[in-house]
């Protein structure tokens, strides 16, 4: 290569490399300063390697930057809250612990900000110019044995941005430094530059995602509302979404002729000595208009909580109830019945099991084809996936649910599970539990009946004769059996294809199998 040709090089590289840092809202004095301080690094990765990874293998989605802009600003509130236990005087005067999101309709870029624990000028070059290294990895590592809830490796969810953005610009507040902006085009390099706005933050991080042509849709208040509740939901901090409404508002109409017939009433009031009342308060009566004015507000878009996480005992029916209908999103049902549980040993999860009161009128259409469940995967309160194949047998697809760990372990790729090991025992203990749910409403012998709510029926039928007791239990057994024959009508097929399917569950699924048969003696069909 001859000195022209590294000179074009050169060239084009700078041009391609993204390193002027935002300037747009800035005034003359400020734009010198960023100048004056702006540092340009080189990413340690190669960045045709980088974007190969994020666009063909990392991830399948653009709108799956907002989930991990979002987590690992989780993240950082996390941090933030675990260090203000030993040393409350973190906080500051900022001691709210929330996530904001902010969209420019005009610039078409989505803000998100957290009041976590923030960057250093020096975290902003070794978290963000390097692939798969971050602050909050070597804190988990520093801190081996805590349960502070952190997710992942910032660096690797962080570059998702370039999935939607062109550029991305970075601005973060840590109690150690001042306040620093990072930006880059994710070509060969970034800019680090001391902010010249001073500390706008207080303390925390910024990023803004300055998005591509065929990512505009991001710029628009419905989707980034349905996003936060897709993926972020049941995320430990507020979420606020800045929205902007239309209000009408009555307002004076001002005019030169109302102020000449002002100025006119004042004269007549000197000359006039003695004036009727109802006259004066006509002319002081000043005329209004309607007008309509756009104004925003924070808007909490994560009001529902994990309810999975709470104790059982804590928990009424009928916020298992409420719970389900956000779910199972537009059912106005109640399910019809459900299992919440905690598993310990080989892997540590909890899961909160719905049956639904009527099957999906499309179960069978594709049964044999790509297999996908109702069961949404959370890792700490983030969703990883609701759409994974071989956590359940097609038998029980119809089933929904949550299932959350703290300690499962992903690889790089959130969407694609890679432990298939711990992935089988999770399977296993889901429909040992979804099983034990079938059998205590398929079973109702009075040995079952005397077992259950044993002190409160006792307490009830103490006070009644004995043939009033026997009237009540078979009240009762009636409507178990009414209500197990409603769920096989509904999941009898998908049981009996559990009994030819499931050979490890065979005996337990053929004890759930209900038949007709014909009662000579009174002439009608029954189930049993």
């Amino acid at each position: 290569m001859n000195s022209k040709q590294k000179a074009f090089a050169l060239l084009l590289l700078f041009m391609l490399s993204g390193v002027q840092v935002m300037t747009q809202d800035l005034t003359d004095e400020q734009k010198k300063l960023l100048e004056q301080s702006q540092e340009t690094h080189e990413f340690q990765a190669e960045t045709g390697r980088l974007m190969d990874i994020l666009i063909n293998s990392l991830y399948t989605q653009k709108e799956i930057f907002l989930r991990e802009l979002i987590s690992n600003a989780a993240d950082a509130l996390d941090k933030l809250r675990f260090l203000s236990v030993r040393n409350p005087e973190i906080l500051g005067d900022k001691t709210e612990l929330a996530i904001r999101i902010e969209i420019n309709t005009e610039e078409k870029s989505v803000s998100v900000t957290d009041s976590g624990i923030g960057m250093t000028k020096n975290d902003l070059i070794s978290n963000l110019g390097t692939i798969a290294k971050s602050g909050t990895t070597q804190f988990i590592e520093a801190i081996k044995g805590g349960n502070v809830n952190l997710i992942g490796q910032f660096g690797v969810g962080f570059y998702s941005c370039f999935l939607a953005g062109q550029k991305v610009t970075v601005a973060s507040k840590n109690t150690d430094d001042d306040q620093y902006i990072w930006e880059s085009q994710a070509a060969h390099s970034f800019a680090v530059s001391k902010d010249p706005r001073g500390n706008t933050l207080g303390r925390g991080t910024q990023v803004t995602i300055h998005l591509k042509q065929d990512a505009v849709e991001f710029a628009e208040e419905s989707t980034i509302r349905e996003l936060i509740k897709k993926y972020s939901e049941f995320i430990n901090f507020p979420i606020y979404l800045k929205v902007t409404r239309e209000v009408s508002k009555q307002v004076e109409e001002e005019s030169e002729q109302q102020d000449q017939q002002d100025q006119q009433d004042q004269t007549d009031d000197d000359e006039v000595k003695v004036k009727d009342d109802d006259d004066d308060a006509d002319t002081k009566k000043k005329a209004t208009k309607t007008v309509k004015e756009k104004v925003s507000e924070w808007v909490q878009v994560n009001e529902n909580k994990a309810i999975w996480l709470r104790p059982k005992e804590e928990i009424s029916d009928d916020d298992y109830k409420k719970f389900y209908k956000v779910l199972s999103k537009n059912s106005g049902e109640d399910p019809f019945n459900w299992v919440h549980f905690k598993a310990e040993g080989e892997v540590e999860f909890t899961s909160l099991i719905y049956v639904p009161k009527r099957a999906p009128s499309d179960m069978f259409d594709n049964y044999y084809g790509k297999q996908t469940t109702n069961l949404k995967l959370y890792v700490r309160r983030v969703l990883i996936s609701e759409e994974f194949e071989d956590i359940l047998p097609r038998y029980l697809s119809f089933v929904k649910g949550v299932i959350d760990s703290d300690e499962l372990p992903l690889n790089v790729n959130r969407e694609t599970l890679q432990q298939l090991k711990m992935l089988k025992v999770i399977s296993r203990k889901i429909v040992k539990k979804i099983l034990e749910l079938f059998q205590d409403a398929a079973s109702y012998d009075d040995e079952d009946e005397e077992d259950t709510e044993e002190g409160e029926e006792d307490d009830n039928l103490a006070e009644t004769t004995p043939e009033e007791q026997q009237r009540l239990k078979d009240e009762k057994r009636k409507k178990k059996i009414d209500e197990y024959n409603e769920f096989w009508k509904e999941y009898g097929k998908n049981i009996k294809l559990g009994v030819i399917e499931d050979s490890s569950n065979r005996q337990k699924l053929a004890e759930l199998t209900r038949y007709h048969y014909y009662l000579y003696y009174n002439l009608k069909y029954v189930m049993q």
